[in-house]
């Protein structure tokens, strides 16, 4: 893989007259230093049972039949025919009192990013960039600013703001509106409103970096300011170090996702936390992240708990729940994680006329199509579509068919947030298993696969065995939208 080769001989008794087939089964693995990502050692396999597994995760069981200096957590590659069938780390090397056997247990490689990480991690820059924030008041022991009662005001739920470049100046706009910061007038105490963006003297701010994420932000000689009695924010005279003028800058990772896209999201934690984090002790210099779609969704990260979610679950539910594979290669002796949505050829799969077997099919489902939040002023209401986004469109034509589910929180603008998270708690499993004969299909490959009752699925190949065995088992990924799709039309039959 870096140059270094493997020689083997072997003897091939030619008849006359007999044609000449040589056929190279032999599979052999490289190890990388977990920190150097320098080869470690090559091996030949003698017995193996190969995982590749989007979705459970599962161990793939290795045996060596030679002391290496491997450990967990370094990096390994399986070629088969000189190709790499599969990348992987190392969970544990087991050997019994001192055997020559070693039994190798290693997950699939995106279990590197099996990691607890911080949603919305704060930046640590100089000068903020374009992009959406949470913005804090130093002040009010950190409340959100948020817009409320006709002003611009702290309190205790969070809002999105979108800082937007114009010319050497700033307009903070508003995430839901689409509003921008305005001063009521270019005067000391002037209160802060949302208005249109009108290219106005009053709309335009310059931002003075403090200290890691706290900034001032100044319009004209005056400066952001959070009133000490009603938390109101205005516009006031310099009062140099004061806390009232201090804000704190977070950046959303999370709304990457709707206005870049569920790739960029995933390439941007993998950057800030495996290979350009402030620990520079423990960053994966080796690695590389190349994104070569950007899917765009109105949708939130699953599974957070106190703003804390697992980077490996995300990622593996994404493959799941909006087509994104990761691939593994090296290039300039780095090891480079592709991510992008699936853009390869179908497949088609006839189970009945292709030679197939141990085929079996999962059909379940439980979902919430309809959430009702009931806040103290008004009910929100959000439905959920065929392809698994939302709308608060009751006659969309492309709704999902399910269950109400109806939950309440205190504010209003909470509202939404609370029905996405019960949408998140769907539960669906529709999945297809199976053999196939000397033939090997890539993860992550889309399919369309005609089943023994004739019906056709279009799902993708997210699990892979590979044993000595001539026959490949797979499994197909979860067909959701296919299934959200079916119920439908037994509902309009």
């Amino acid at each position: 893989i870096f140059g270094e080769t493997y020689t083997d001989e072997a003897v091939i008794q030619v008849l006359a007259k007999e044609p000449i087939k040589i056929e190279q089964n032999k599979v052999f693995m490289w190890i990388f230093d977990s920190f150097t990502f320098k080869v470690k050692d090559i091996v030949e396999l003698s017995n193996y049972e190969i995982n590749i597994d989007e979705e459970t995760n599962a161990n793939t069981i290795l045996d060596v039949l030679k002391k290496t200096t491997a450990k967990a957590r370094d990096i390994v590659a399986i070629k088969k025919n000189n190709e790499v069938i599969y990348w992987g780390t190392i969970n544990n090397i087991q050997n019994e009192n001192g055997r020559l056997l070693y039994e190798y247990t290693i997950k699939y490689a995106t279990n590197i990013f099996d990691q607890n990480i911080i949603l919305n991690p704060q930046i640590n820059e100089e000068a903020v960039s374009e992009g959406t924030y949470n913005i804090t008041a130093q002040y009010y022991a950190d409340k959100y600013v948020v817009y409320q009662d006709s002003s611009v005001t702290v309190a205790e739920s969070k809002a999105n703001w979108k800082l937007e470049k114009v010319n050497d100046k700033y307009i903070i706009r508003d995430y839901n509106t689409d509003k921008v910061f305005t001063a009521e007038s270019m005067s000391n105490n002037a209160l802060i409103i949302e208005q249109d963006y009108n290219n106005l003297e009053t709309q335009l701010f310059t931002i003075e970096h403090l200290s890691d994420t706290k900034y001032r932000l100044k319009l004209g000689s005056y400066y952001l300011t959070a009133d000490s009695q009603t938390g109101n924010l205005k516009i006031y005279n310099d009062l140099g170090s004061d806390s009232r003028q201090t804000f704190i800058f977070a950046r959303v990772d999370e709304l990457i996702i709707k206005d870049e896209g569920v790739e960029d999201f995933i390439a941007k934690k993998i950057n800030d936390n495996f290979i350009a984090s402030e620990d520079t002790l423990i960053n994966k210099d080796y690695m590389q992240v190349i994104v070569k779609t950007h899917t765009k969704k109105q949708i939130s990260v699953s599974n957070v708990e106190n703003n804390i979610f697992n980077l490996h679950t995300w990622m593996t539910n994404c493959t799941q729940n909006y087509d994104i594979v990761y691939s593994f290669s090296i290039v300039n002796k780095k090891l480079v994680i592709t991510i992008e949505s699936k853009e390869i050829n179908k497949e088609l799969i006839d189970v009945k006329a292709q030679p197939i077997s141990n085929y079996n099919e999962v059909f379940e489902t439980d979902v919430a199509s309809k959430v009702v939040v009931l806040t103290n002023t008004n009910t929100y209401i959000l439905y959920l579509l065929n392809d698994r986004t939302t709308t608060t469109d009751m006659s969309n034509s492309n709704r999902a068919d399910g269950r109400i589910v109806t939950v309440y929180t205190p504010n209003y603008e909470d509202a939404q947030q609370t029905a996405l998270d019960q949408f998140k708690q769907n539960a669906y499993n529709h999945s297809i298993s199976f053999s196939y004969y000397k033939r090997f299909i890539k993860i992550g490959t889309p399919i369309a696969i005609k089943t023994k009752e004739s019906l056709i699925f279009d799902t993708y190949i997210s699990a892979i065995k590979i044993t000595k065995s001539k026959f490949v088992e797979y499994t197909c990924g979860n067909i959701r939208t296919k299934f959200i799709d079916k119920l439908n039309k037994e509902r309009n039959k």
